[in-house]
């Protein structure tokens, strides 16, 4: 059962591939579980990593060096918080693995959620629902 802050990897799939078209993922990345919600118990809300500096326009966070060695990432890198894949675990074919490769620390994870928070509350955070 995957937990909040474990980083596993899964065929991400950006909004901007979802606006084109496509339905899956063109590669394994790897992603934080965020979040999991009572109403959806079965649901997990994936939040991409990237090797690439983000773009000044995208709401990101920079992983340091000592999160990244616990979550097993190379350094550097960023987690996306503008936008999700949403994922019904009994359903989701597209992890290359469920096994957790690392995770973040509990206060890393809360920073990330209360970015997470605010982008929502504010309107900006993009969700892809995939099946």
């Amino acid at each position: 059962m995957l937990e909040p802050g474990q980083i596993v990897r899964f065929f991400y799939l950006w909004s901007r591939q979802a606006a084109a078209g496509e339905e899956s993922g063109r590669k394994a990345r790897p992603v934080c579980v965020v979040v999991r919600t009572v109403a959806a118990p079965g649901a997990v809300f994936l939040f991409p990593i990237t090797s690439q500096l983000p773009g000044s326009d995208r709401l990101c966070l920079s992983i340091s060096q000592m999160e990244c060695r616990r979550a097993g990432l190379d350094f550097p890198c960023w987690i996306i918080l503008d936008e999700y894949n949403r994922v019904e675990l009994d359903k989701a074919f597209d992890f290359e693995t469920t096994k957790p490769i690392g995770s973040f620390s509990p206060v890393f994870l809360k920073t990330i959620a209360d970015t997470v928070k605010k982008a929502a509350a504010a309107r900006k955070l993009a969700g892809i629902a995939r099946s």
